[in-house]
């Protein structure tokens, strides 16, 4: 019979927490009902009980009741079943009310173990620790709660070594898993691709695309093999190796990612290969929308290999790349980014050239031929047009009257009033002015509307060029012989010269007979494979741009045998060099096509720009073709004071580098100039203006039609100063007025202005847009309020490069953080000199240092 002392023992050792592995070997039981006392009298049986009870414990007392209430023996196969069970993975060590067992010994589970292995020394411990016999103490109960926590970090360490461990170090000694022989075969073949890869881009420079595809057949196998090398290994066991400190097995935890790219990026190559033989071996009788639409199928087959590579690459932890490769893989998913946006804008062009080809429905161009020797807003003189038919990207018809522009004059019954700087030459707007407006949209749709008025058809769009883009043609083309015709070869050095002295011979014959002697005459329509049409029939002695047509389907003849692989590349920089100097500028009726062509900047449109802004527009109005010969230098330069006040100082100089009295540029360069800055700049001073004899103007009847377009220049103010006009035109400021220029002479111009907006306050947003901008604007509440100015510098469609130098001066207080472009020298403010051969924008970030908002 147990004491009152022996039951508050077993009730406290009863009602003990111990959160380790025994405990949970300990599973709860339900107590059975208590039994009777013994008597006292019976003494010799309580002696008995108690000394079968001498070596119990708590926990062997556990095990007894335990012993009680179950039915079945715990055997080995039991615990077996409990471990390899799906069913109780995760209750490996918890027992079920029907799962009770009695007489259980821990080391059963290791009966197979070595003698003195650690496991049994752990065991060893833990029976010295539970059936030790002990008596409530609190020093006692100390010493076992350490004993026990001991215990329980030693079996966390049993399992981090039995899932972790164990299994890296037995595939270490398995023969098929030596990591030494294992890395030197990833790594053979890893090298034989990228040499394959290596031997591949060189053929593909060669453009050798059959043996390219061959390279990189070989290299993708090479990549593949070095991925069977690391099959059987388990992604868990490479996941391991990220905790590793050593460069090579972290960097091996990413193998399977890297070969997977590898593999990938040449599968890449391959159809890259592929989508460049198509284009780089254009056929001479393929049909151009087949050819594009081929292209496009396999441009879409690179794109989803991009988008493939790219998850792949985003999968590849930097950190765990070796640091002499981290900047180099981070290039390189900068580039697979690049290559992705880059390639759906390839193929969304492809899809819009199928409409804009007459894919499925048929197509009318108008196509603009501006000479810029004789600038006009939009590029130049329009001396000739053509009028081009398109389907299924066939030309089905080219008309290109021999009479140029002048042609339209009989079908113009309606009398319209001209720009007034026209009225030097005639107060009458006709078709071959009307590119008045270095905006191209707006002078797109004026010229279809003249060209209505004047009879012709409606049009699907219109398209210019200038002889800037013949001549890098016939760099491409070669030499286009016309001696049966003109008794010349037309080559890129002289298609300029002679050709426009075939269009004046008339009039140089009497100014300049020595020009044009050995030109023949030709009145007779060329035989052509396309179906050109120059209307010879009417007028046929008053054909003087009749060149220009048996020009142009000569060029269009001989440029698709010319769609190899030897000049497609020169092809495509023409046409981005012409895009972007605005020698070629798109405009189209169906609003998705013109929306495209804003996006992929082949408009020719006045932008919009957050601060400064600068357009310099010459109009050669009765200058002949002098502007081949002017030189023109612009010097730009804003001083911002304490204030934030912001005044520009600009100064023109336009040098007449022709001879007096030479053929065509040897006379007086006269130009109207216009200015275009920000909306609501003033005017301070200018100066170096001069304006051509009143006598020599002929304003036009006043019933005559005006145009609705030319409304504000109408309305403009003139500077009682200077004589320049001020008027707004697409959400700009213009001052315009008169330069003359003689050769030799150089005219210098100079205007002041100040700007619409404090240098300080230059963000006029009523309120904020951007996601970003909210978020920091909320966690950063009192942040500094950084300044952000920017100059927006825009070349005229046409016009030869200029040179343009600009100076920005700030106050002292501003400190800069980050400029466009990189290379801006800063000394408190911006100095820079460049070709203004396009649109050119530069930006500034700064901090200022004494803003105390």
């Amino acid at each position: 019979m147990f004491n009152t002392k022996d039951n508050n023992r077993k009730n406290e050792v009863n009602g003990f927490k111990n959160p380790g592995f025994v405990i949970d070997l300990r599973a709860a039981f339900k107590e059975t009902e208590k039994q009777a006392e013994p008597k006292i009298s019976d003494k010799k049986k309580l002696k008995q009980d108690l000394r079968q009870r001498k070596i119990s414990t708590w926990f062997a007392s556990f095990l007894k009741k335990r012993k009680k209430t179950q039915k079945n023996n715990l055997n080995l196969n039991f615990w077996k079943e409990q471990i390899t069970s799906s069913k109780n993975k995760n209750n490996f060590f918890l027992h079920s009310k029907r799962q009770k067992k009695a007489d259980f010994h821990f080391e059963d589970l290791f009966k197979k173990k070595k003698k003195n292995s650690w496991w049994e020394k752990a065991i060893k411990e833990k029976r010295k620790i539970l059936n030790t016999r002990f008596y409530y103490k609190p020093k006692k109960m100390k010493q076992l709660e350490e004993n026990l926590i001991w215990y329980r970090s030693l079996f966390s360490f049993a399992l981090i070594l039995l899932f972790l461990v164990v299994p890296l170090k037995v595939l270490s000694y398995l023969p098929f898993f030596d990591v030494t022989k294992l890395e030197e075969r990833v790594m053979t073949h890893s090298q034989a691709a990228v040499s394959k890869i290596e031997e591949a881009a060189g053929l593909m420079s060669e453009f050798d695309f059959i043996a390219a595809n061959n390279k990189l057949s070989l290299a993708g196998e090479e990549f593949l093999q070095a991925e069977d090398n690391l099959r059987f290994i388990n992604d868990s066991l490479l996941s391991l190796a990220t905790l590793s400190h050593n460069p090579k097995i972290k960097m091996a935890a990413e193998s399977k990612h890297i070969l997977e790219a590898g593999v990938i990026s040449t599968e890449l190559a391959q159809n890259l290969v592929t989508l460049s033989d198509t284009l780089f071996n254009y056929k001479e009788n393929s049909n151009l929308l087949e050819v594009l639409a081929t292209v496009s199928e396999q441009g879409n087959y690179v794109y989803q290999d991009v988008v493939r590579l790219e998850k792949v690459i985003t999968e590849i932890k930097t950190d765990n790349l070796p640091l002499e490769y981290r900047q180099q893989f981070i290039d390189l998913k900068d580039k697979v980014v690049y290559l992705r946006q880059g390639l759906f804008d390839f193929i969304s062009l492809l899809d819009s050239t199928h409409e804009l080809l007459g894919k499925t429905q048929d197509k009318r161009y108008l196509l603009i031929f501006q000479n810029n020797s004789e600038l006009r807003g939009a590029g130049g003189f329009l001396g000739s047009f053509a009028i081009v038919d398109l389907r299924a990207g066939e030309i089905k018809n080219l008309e290109v009257p021999a009479g140029g522009s002048y042609d339209t004059e009989g079908g113009m019954t309606l009398k319209v009033k001209a720009p007034e700087p026209l009225w030097l030459v005639n107060p009458a707007w006709h078709f071959w002015d009307a590119n008045w407006w270095p905006d191209w949209p707006t002078t797109a749709q004026n010229l279809m509307w003249f060209y209505e008025k004047s009879g012709g058809s409606t049009v699907d769009g219109v398209i210019t060029f200038t002889p800037t883009v013949v001549e890098n043609l016939l760099a491409i083309t070669g030499p286009i012989d016309m001696s049966a015709e003109y008794g010349v070869i037309i080559t890129s050095e002289n298609f300029w010269e002679i050709v426009q002295k075939i269009v004046e011979k008339d009039n140089l014959a009497l100014t300049h007979p020595e020009t044009i002697a050995g030109f023949k005459e030709s009145n007779e329509e060329i035989v052509s494979s396309l179906p050109l049409y120059q209307d010879l029939e009417n007028n046929a002695e008053n054909k003087p741009k009749k060149i220009i047509g048996d020009l142009m389907a000569r060029i269009l003849e001989v440029l698709p045998t010319k769609m190899n692989k030897d000049n497609l590349l020169d092809i495509i920089a023409l046409f981005e060099n012409s895009v972007s100097s605005k020698n070629l500028m798109f405009y189209f009726s169906d609003k998705s096509l013109q929306k495209e062509s804003l996006q992929r900047g082949l408009a020719g449109e006045i932008k919009a720009a957050p601060h400064d802004y600068l357009l310099v527009v010459n109009t050669n109005i009765a200058g002949q073709k002098t502007d081949r010969k002017m030189k023109e230098s612009i010097f730009h330069y804003s001083q911002v004071d304490e204030t934030g006040k912001i005044v520009n100082n600009l100064n023109i100089k336009r040098a007449h580098e022709g001879l007096k009295n030479e053929a065509l540029t040897g006379v007086r360069n006269v130009n109207w100039l216009r200015i275009y800055v920000p909306l609501g700049s003033r005017l301070l001073s200018a100066s170096g203006f001069s304006m051509p004899d009143a006598s020599y103007f002929e304003a036009p009847e006043a019933d005559w039609y005006d145009s609705e377009l030319l409304a504000a220049e109408r309305v403009a103010v003139t500077d009682a100063g200077s004589g320049l006009k001020i008027y707004q035109e697409n959400g700009k400021t213009v001052f315009a007025g008169w330069v003359m220029t003689d050769p030799g002479q150089t005219a210098d111009v100079k205007i002041s202005y100040v700007l619409p907006f404090n240098f300080f306050h230059t963000e006029q947003k009523t309120e904020i847009n951007n996601f970003w901008e909210k978020i920091n604007n909320l966690i950063n509440k009192d942040k500094i309020n950084y300044l952000n100015y920017s100059l927006l510098v825009q070349k005229q469609p046409g016009a030869k490069a200029s040179d343009f130098q600009s100076t920005l001066k700030l106050p002292n207080n501003l400190e800069l953080l980050w400029s466009y472009p990189d290379n801006l020298t800063w000394k408190t403010g911006w100095n820079f000199s460049q070709s203004l051969d396009r649109d050119k924008y530069f930006s500034l970030l700064l901090n200022n240092l004494y803003d105390k908002r």
